[in-house]
């Protein structure tokens, strides 16, 4: 698999500055990315990425700020820099002995220690982290990186993977493929979102990250945040951004179809919103007459997104 391509990026940058709705929230989502990597820097910045339409939305807009910021671009594709409000750090706290829970192995077809490709390599190790008493523990979490020059003019994007508990071996592969394809240095955990943090900070995979991206949407469970919001106190310190909080399910759609941006095969196949294996169908109002099912794109109702989610809190 090759890296994305400079054409495919750039494409977001002239979305960006088509007159209608949906180009004024591609524009701004990039404003506040830009923003953010101004104030912060890029090396304070990662992304949680599982493979869902919503973060893959938010990889290929992250992808397409970081290759404007390393290229010379005419001034009509030029992102606007606009001053960023950054809420005040609250105090970091101190990393947690304990571990996340282990993830589920890789699909078999992507668990080799090393995969090449036309372009680039990845290496997938195990990860240690250190305790309190400076004694290395080993984890069965692992770390994907680039381990050879890309046509990318960026550097690896620093991304944290949290997987569901029985994770679809399909978005595994997507994600690990999206890996390849947008040059990310990738840790994957298991377990629930704030040990899965405390374990990246742990593992020094999270040295510097100040803030991470996050592709929650308003109709989310937990969707009740500002674009800009520090975690809680008793979570480790991180200022997660959330660029594309407004959008819509038809917007997401808009997105990664007007764009041909690569997304989960899942969602050709009746899903449309993905958690585990033991908590998520295909959506009901998709099922054709003949038993087979419409892509996620063709559902028109947006409040029935979850309807394939057999735990409505999951």
């Amino acid at each position: 698999m090759s890296t994305i391509s400079a054409k495919e990026l750039l494409r977001v940058l002239e979305r960006s500055k088509q007159a209608d709705e949906l180009g004024g929230k591609i524009a701004q989502a990039i404003e506040l990315i830009e923003g953010v990597l101004d104030d912060l820097g890029e090396e304070a910045i990662a992304i949680s990425f599982n493979g869902g339409k919503d973060c893959t939305v938010l990889l290929h807009l992250f992808a397409a700020v970081l290759y404007a910021r390393h290229t010379s671009l005419p001034d009509k594709l030029q992102p606007s820099h606009a001053h960023v409000e950054i809420p005040p750090d609250h105090p970091h706290h101190p990393i947690s002995t304990e571990h996340a829970t282990p993830p589920p192995p890789l699909p078999s077809s992507l668990s080799s220690a090393t995969t090449t490709t036309t372009s680039t390599t990845t290496t997938t190790d195990t990860i240690t982290t250190t305790s309190t008493t400076g004694s290395p523990t080993p984890t069965t979490s692992t770390h994907h990186r680039p381990t050879s020059p890309t046509c990318l003019p960026y550097s690896p994007i620093r991304a944290i993977y949290i997987t569901a508990p029985h994770p679809f071996p399909a978005l595994e592969e997507f994600v690990l493929s999206s890996a390849q394809l947008y040059g990310l240095d990738l840790y994957r955990f298991g377990g629930g979102m704030k040990a899965a943090l405390l374990e990246y900070l742990g593992c020094g995979g999270g040295k510097g990250v100040r803030g991470v991206l996050v592709g929650t949407r308003r109709g989310d469970p937990n969707g009740d945040v500002e674009a800009l919001a520090p975690t809680d106190p008793s979570w480790p310190a991180f200022l997660r951004i959330h660029p594309i909080l407004d959008w819509t399910y038809m917007d997401i759609w808009s997105f990664l179809r007007d764009l041909d941006v690569p997304y989960c095969d899942l969602y050709d196949e009746g899903y449309t919103s993905l958690g585990s294996t033991r908590n998520t169908i295909q959506n009901p109002l998709l099922k054709r007459s003949d038993n087979t099912w419409d892509p996620a794109w063709k559902l028109t109702d947006e409040t029935k997104e979850r309807a394939g989610r057999l735990d409505s809190s999951s």
